[in-house]
């Protein structure tokens, strides 16, 4: 009994690490002759520990006490952890919903929401299984919920992330503009228009910028043609380390011409 208790307890927590919500802090996971201990402000807590490690050792419990109160364990562990499973999707819901994107990623906005209504909605049928789930039963769920998270929700969570992440990043790119636009009309003053330096300078600020937003449109498109999260994700870390290369050019031209600014 207490084996098969500590495997599926094992299983809990798993799924609760797996789950990456944010305000969930999964810091340690560890085993060692059926000790367990996990680190969390949210699901399964050392209080959980704590009451599991009670029914283990308490050999004062007859079998029926024992089995009850397993269960009511079991049960409690469990609804947690979807429940926080739940506030993950619902949270995820709400940023996208409120992300600001084009026409031509609206479609896929929606269609990411729609399914994040859907996860929350499947997490809902699972809590509505456990009040009346035996001890097998509170297994099965779990090893269900786990799959289905591995499967299904994973995939959506990483691809609403990076939505969520290239929506964020289009204001600093708006920014980069203006600022290009700013230096600009600097270079092309009379004070600095016959400089090679600052022209160079706004030059290779201009083609960094380029070479960013060009990449920033690679993600945009990787969204529409459905390609994989690590891909995605990959082109928006890209298009940011270019992006920061541009300010640093900002940054150089502005002090060129604080220099060539008279004194």
């Amino acid at each position: 009994m207490k084996k098969a208790f500590s495997a599926i307890f094992t299983l809990f927590i798993t799924l609760a690490a797996l789950f990456q919500i944010p305000n969930v802090r999964a810091d340690s996971v560890a085993t060692t002759n059926g000790a367990l201990s996990l680190n969390s402000t949210c699901g399964v807590t050392e209080s959980d520990l704590k009451t599991i490690k009670t029914i283990q050792n308490n050999t004062s419990l007859s079998y029926g006490d024992e089995l009850q109160q397993e269960l009511t364990a079991r049960r409690n562990l469990l609804s947690k952890t979807i429940e926080c499973a739940k506030t993950s999707a619902e949270q995820e819901k709400t940023a996208i919903d409120n992300s600001q994107v084009n026409s031509n990623l609206g479609n896929l906005k929606n269609q990411w929401s729609g399914r994040l209504d859907g996860a929350i909605s499947y997490y809902d049928l699972q809590l509505q299984k456990i009040n009346d789930a035996g001890i097998s039963a509170t297994e099965s769920i779990a090893r269900e919920v786990f799959t289905w998270r591995q499967n299904n929700y994973a995939p959506l969570a990483e691809n609403v992330s990076n939505f969520i992440m290239w929506s964020d990043n289009q204001k600093l790119f708006t920014a980069a503009r203006n600022r290009l636009s700013q230096i600009n009309n600097l270079t092309d003053s009379a004070l600095f228009s016959q400089s090679a330096d600052v022209q160079n300078d706004y030059e290779e600020a201009a083609v960094s910028l380029k070479t960013a937003e060009d990449q920033n449109t690679a993600a945009q498109n990787a969204f529409a043609q459905s390609l994989a999260p690590e891909q995605t994700l990959s082109l928006i870390k890209q298009s940011l380390d270019s992006l920061s290369s541009t300010y640093q050019h900002f940054f150089d031209v502005s002090n060129l011409i604080q220099s060539l600014l008279p004194h």
